[in-house]
């Protein structure tokens, strides 16, 4: 069989990786907090037997390949909406959360009370700066959040939201929505500087145009390798058809 064929192959699986990142971009292009995800393509050689050996390029193979993606933390466009528990968060600022599978981070900034009474952003509870759920007495009014991350209830303070950066945020886990985990990469949670903008929401920079364009860019170029590799394997198959070739 032509190498041709695996050279396609590989490709098609790039650009449907590519289909399901820009996908999942459009789906929350409308969440507030959401940083788009951008797939990252590398070239492997596949080196020959006879090349392997030798210094410098050799001949072989070239296959596309995702090396991984990473997240877009341009921080998007800020809306006012004079709510006292929505918050935009500074660039790399992200609110630390506890989920079911352990701390993780949004910056999804409309805050809410959640079923439980406790303080929640992105669906989940938010956690303090002593790594606690923030909980609301059930009489409690004028709830507010400060500029410097304090969740007060008139002038009573019942705890400081838990703001975090990363050495490169840009590396964190998407987990769906717009959670996200730290990695290897992007390094462990470290405190960061609240300065929040207090009435306000950071709208997703995943813009759904540009990710319908994307869209269409990668659903032709799978299709553009669906139809190599039918070639590929249509020549093969003359090829052992044809008699004395």
């Amino acid at each position: 069989m032509s190498k041709g064929v695996y050279a396609a192959l590989s490709g098609a699986i790039a650009s449907e990786r590519a289909l399901d990142v820009t996908a999942q971009n459009l789906a929350n292009s409308s969440s507030g907090g959401y940083q788009r995800i951008q797939p990252i393509f590398r070239e492997v050689l596949e080196r020959t037997a006879a090349g392997a050996a030798q210094k410098g390029p050799s001949p072989g193979s070239h296959f596309a390949a995702v090396a991984g993606t990473v997240i877009d933390t341009t921080v998007g466009v800020i809306r006012s909406t004079q709510r006292p528990l929505d918050v935009a968060l500074p660039e790399n600022a992200f609110i630390a959360v506890k989920t079911t599978k352990g701390e993780r981070y949004t910056r999804a900034g409309a805050l809410a009370v959640d079923s439980n009474g406790l303080v929640s952003a992105a669906g989940v509870p938010v956690l303090d700066d002593q790594d606690e759920t923030i909980a609301v007495r059930p009489d409690a009014t004028d709830l507010a959040v400060t500029r410097d991350g304090q969740i007060v209830a008139g002038t009573e303070s019942i705890g400081r939201l838990k703001i975090v950066t990363f050495g490169s945020s840009s590396q964190l886990s998407p987990e769906g929505g717009t959670l996200y985990a730290s990695s290897s990469a992007s390094g462990n949670a470290q405190p960061a500087e609240a300065n929040l903008q207090v009435g306000a929401l950071e709208e997703s920079n995943a813009s759904p145009i540009d990710s319908m364009t994307e869209l269409v860019k990668a659903n032709r170029s799978f299709d553009a390798y669906q139809r190599a590799i039918d070639a590929f394997r249509d020549a093969d198959r003359r090829i052992v058809t044809v008699p004395g070739v």
